[in-house]
């Protein structure tokens, strides 16, 4: 307020609450955008008996901000804290530290964006309620060496630890198919059903080795952004394409393949055909021979796996 006096010397209450508080000032509706002086009063809040604000202005002096005694000394306020570095208590520091750290880990998790998966809405707001809760004692130091809450910071490292895990999920998912949400929330439905049962144990216990069976049938724009995942291949790339087992997905090869070949033909001379002779229709008797190949590998790399003959 002295500052604003100095810098206006004409200046009144109203002016300075339409510059530092433009909420509490009412204009009214016939005035002009141009006009001056503006037309309007203080807000209830501001033109009640005994407002403080305007006691302290009243009593503020007309004095430029460097002119101003400085409202604290920053000489002193460093001291004060090189002074609490050397007297605090290791643990007091140490639980400072720990309260810092989470909440770095959480303001970092907030910011990451998984898109509008509602497990992911749940889980975080699970984890910040039970940090709030579990830090709450560090912050008082009000924590002992016996205390309980030292079993409550591992198991909450534990959550956090999962969380951060399916939130590194959900955004990768996110990232790769965002012209295709309804894909990566089946795909992390998914996984986040298989996963959720392990939530209360440590990373050591939990076995993430599984293969998923999610089958999804794709639109036509969400089988154009998979198709977009695999890089086209490069010039030197190119000629192989006449070598690979064919279907290639922007000249990307499968590793393994099943090729089924079937001819119908007089079982008669097959040691496991069923005999038909004397019986009815014997010209007519026919069987499905049926080979079966198996290719693994690629055009550099090709192996071919025995060929097996059943009859069908």
């Amino acid at each position: 307020m002295s500052a604003f006096k100095a810098a206006n010397p004409d200046a009144v209450f109203e002016d300075f609450i339409r510059w530092h508080s433009p909420g509490d000032w009412e204009n009214d509706g016939s005035e002009a955008n141009d006009e001056w002086p503006p037309r309007g009063k203080l807000s209830q809040r501001m033109s009640g008996p005994g407002n403080s604000w305007r006691k302290i202005w009243n009593d503020a002096p007309s004095l430029p901000a460097y002119e101003q005694k400085p409202l604290l000394d920053p000489n002193r306020e460093g001291e004060k804290i090189l002074h609490y570095l050397e007297t605090v208590r290791p643990h007091q520091l140490l639980e400072q530290m720990v309260c810092t750290a989470f909440r770095a880990s959480a303001d970092t998790l907030h910011q990451t964006n998984f898109g509008s998966l509602k497990q992911m809405t749940t889980k975080m707001d699970q984890l910040y309620h039970t940090m709030a809760s579990t830090l709450r004692p560090l912050q008082a130091n009000l924590l002992s060496g016996n205390s309980e809450k030292i079993e409550d910071l591992k198991r909450l490292c534990v959550a956090l630890e999962h969380v951060e895990k399916l939130l590194t999920l959900a955004a990768s998912l996110r990232h790769k198919f965002i012209q295709a949400p309804r894909v990566y929330e089946a795909i992390f439905s998914d996984y986040y059903d298989f996963y959720l049962p392990n939530m209360g144990k440590g990373s050591a216990d939990v076995d993430i080795q599984k293969e998923f069976d999610l089958k999804l049938q794709l639109r036509m724009n969400e089988r154009q952004v998979v198709s977009n995942m695999f890089t086209p291949p490069t010039a030197n790339q190119s000629w192989r394409k006449v070598l690979s087992m064919g279907n290639l997905l922007n000249g990307h090869e499968p590793i393994l393949r099943q090729i089924v070949f079937s001819k119908r033909d007089s079982g008669s001379d097959c040691h496991y055909a069923v005999s038909t002779r004397g019986g009815p229709h014997m010209d007519d008797q026919q069987e499905i021979e049926t080979y079966r190949m198996y290719v693994c590998g690629t055009s550099n790399d090709l192996r071919v796996a025995l060929c097996v003959t059943s009859y069908d």
